[in-house]
């Protein structure tokens, strides 16, 4: 934060190919797990995780850097 107030906050480069509600995926401790972007941040995306072999409860969210995430 500076003298002015907030910086307004843009997104990164990266994010321009995802959107919100895309189906995704991505690697966790070597496993694969899949799910859908809910919200898009300035270099990571909020991911409401869908499958998952090591998680019984489905209703989890993650915050995954752009870099990380698979179309």
């Amino acid at each position: 934060m500076g003298f002015n107030g907030w910086k307004k906050t843009e997104a990164s480069d990266k994010s321009q190919a995802f959107d919100e509600g895309q189906e995704v995926s991505f690697v966790y401790n070597n496993v694969t797990c899949r799910g859908k972007v809910q919200m898009l941040l300035v270099n990571s995306a909020i991911v409401s995780i869908d499958e998952s072999p090591n998680h019984a409860d489905q209703n989890e969210k993650t915050v995954i850097s752009y870099g990380k995430l698979l179309v």
